[in-house]
């Protein structure tokens, strides 16, 4: 499903399918950009099909786990450490929750965490950024 809202000026997600997410790159954080032009149309994009965390300013493509049952305190250490106010967690096709005591990253931080299936993470991580929050979404694909 592609999701139409492209108005902020980090990295964003331009759809999502079964088991890949399109990423919108912006010209500024593309890999060599200070030494090209910006990219024409989907240049600028880039398909995932490995559970990642993305923020309005950083892409960690490759997040370990690959589903709900993989999912370890310490991968939430590294979403944790990207110090958003609010992460989504992304769980998969359908709402599943994880276990309570791997939240224990967030919560010493006082950061908030919303579980939700993959489609609303992406949505509500678009929203989000376009109003300049400082969030994270991290999303298992599955």
């Amino acid at each position: 499903m592609k999701i139409e809202l492209e108005t902020a000026s980090g990295y964003t997600i331009h759809s999502y399918g079964q088991g890949e997410i399109v990423l919108n790159i912006p010209p500024a954080l593309q890999i060599g950009a200070a030494d090209r032009e910006p990219p024409a149309n989907d240049a600028g994009r880039e398909v995932l099909t490995h559970s990642l965390v993305i923020t309005p300013d950083r892409l960690l493509r490759n997040w370990p786990p690959g589903c709900l049952e993989q999912l370890t305190a310490e991968h939430l250490e590294m979403v944790a450490r990207l110090e958003p106010e609010l992460v989504l967690l992304g769980v998969g096709r359908r709402l599943r929750f994880p276990d309570p005591r791997l939240m224990a990253p967030f919560v010493r931080r006082n950061m908030g965490v919303e579980y939700m299936d993959t489609p609303a993470a992406c949505r509500t991580y678009n929203l989000l950024a376009a109003e300049g929050r400082r969030v994270a979404a991290a999303i298992l694909i599955a």
